[in-house]
C-alpha cells in the first residue's frame, strides 16, 4: 500500500525516529580499600554520656491521665467511705424498718404524686426525694409508713409500679438495717451500675467469644448425640445377641423336631412303601389264581363244547 494521498498529520505518525545517541560504555571504578578507625579512637570524648531526653507518646499520656484520674477518684472514695455513716445523717430520719426505698423514679414526678400512688398500701407518715445540690431530682427518694404490714404489702406489691409513664423499683432502706452498706455513688448498691457502651473492638471481641462459646456448645452436643448413638448400638447388639443366644436351643429344639418328623415321615413312607408292595403282592397271586381259575374254565368248557359236537356228529351218522 503506497501511502501518497494521506493527509500531513497522518504521514507524520509513519515518520521514523532519529536514531539513538552513541555514548562511550561506562567504566567500573574499583572501590577504596576499607580501613580500620582504631587510628580515630584517641580524638573520642572520655565524659560520660547525657542524660537521654524520656518521649511520651500521645496513647502513653493519655493512658497516664487516665490511671491518675482513676487512682485520685480511688483515694476520695476512701476518705467518703471513711467518712460515710447513716445513722448521722440528719436528713435520714424516722423508724428503717418502715422506710421504703423507690428508685427510677420519672424527673417530673411530685412528692404529692408519690404519695397518691402509695396510699393504697396504707397510711404514709413521710415522703422525702433526693435533689442534688442545684436542686434537680435524683430519681429516687424515701417512704416512710405508719405500720411496717404497709411496708410489706408495698414492697412486695409496689414492685414495677407505673408511675408517669415509668416503672419504678421498690427496696427496702438498707443503709441503717444492713451492716457494711454501701450506696452506689461509693461503689456499693445493687445491681452492675451503670455501664457505657462498649467500644466496636470490645463488641468485636465480645462477638468472637460468643461465637466460640456457641460454636463449642454445638460441637459438645454433637459429640454427646454421638456417645448416646454408640452407646444405643451398643445396647441393640447386646439385646440381639442375646436373643440370638436365646433363640439358638430354640432353634436346636427346631431342627431337632423337624429331624425327628422327617424321620417319622420317612419311616412311614417305607411302610406304605411296604405295605404297597404287600398288597400288590397281594392282588397279584389273586390274579394269578384268579386267571389260573379262568383258564380251567375255558379248557373245561372247550372239553365240553368238543364232546357235545362229537356226540351231534354220532347221532347224525347214525341216523
Amino acid at each position: 500500500m503506497s501511502a501518497q494521498g494521506l493527509p500531513a498529520h497522518i504521514l507524520a505518525l509513519f515518520t521514523p525516529r532519529p536514531p539513538p545517541q552513541h555514548l562511550p560504555p561506562q567504566v567500573v571504578k574499583p572501590p577504596p580499600p576499607f580501613t580500620g578507625c582504631a587510628e580515630f579512637v584517641e580524638f573520642f570524648s572520655s565524659d560520660p554520656a547525657p542524660p537521654k531526653d524520656l518521649w511520651e507518646s500521645p496513647l502513653e499520656r493519655k493512658a497516664r491521665r487516665h490511671t491518675e484520674k482513676v487512682q485520685a477518684h480511688k483515694d476520695s472514695q476512701k476518705e467518703s467511705i471513711e467518712k460515710y455513716d447513716p445513722h448521722k445523717d440528719a436528713n435520714a430520719s424516722g423508724d428503717p424498718f418502715r422506710t421504703l426505698f423507690v428508685g427510677r423514679i420519672s424527673y417530673d414526678t411530685t412528692e404529692k404524686k408519690i404519695k397518691r400512688e402509695f396510699e393504697v398500701f396504707g397510711a404514709i407518715k413521710k415522703v422525702r426525694m433526693i435533689y442534688d445540690l442545684k436542686g434537680k431530682p435524683r430519681g429516687y427518694g424515701f417512704i416512710e409508713f405508719e405500720h411496717e404490714r404497709d411496708l410489706k404489702n408495698a414492697y412486695k406489691q409496689g414492685d414495677g409500679k407505673k408511675i408517669d409513664g415509668r416503672r419504678v423499683m421498690v427496696d427496702v432502706e438498707r443503709g441503717r438495717t444492713v451492716e457494711g452498706w454501701l450506696p452506689r455513688r461509693l461503689g456499693g448498691g445493687r445491681g452492675p451500675g451503670r455501664l457505657g457502651k462498649p467500644s466496636k473492638k470490645k463488641q468485636k471481641k465480645l462477638a468472637a467469644t460468643i461465637e466460640a462459646a456457641e460454636e463449642k456448645e454445638h460441637q459438645e452436643k454433637k459429640e454427646r448425640k454421638k456417645e448416646k448413638e454408640e452407646k444405643k448400638d451398643k445396647e441393640k447388639d447386646r439385646e440381639r445377641s442375646s436373643e440370638k443366644k436365646a433363640e439358638k436351643p430354640k432353634e436346636e429344639k427346631k431342627d431337632r423336631g423337624e429331624k425327628d418328623k422327617k424321620e417319622d415321615r420317612g419311616r412311614e413312607k417305607d411302610r406304605g412303601e411296604k405295605d404297597r408292595g404287600d398288597k400288590d403282592r397281594g392282588d397279584k397271586d389273586r390274579g394269578d389264581k384268579e386267571e389260573k381259575r379262568e383258564r380251567k374254565r375255558d379248557r373245561s368248557r372247550s372239553r365240553d363244547r368238543d364232546r357235545d359236537e362229537g356226540r351231534k356228529k354220532k347221532s347224525r351218522r347214525d341216523d
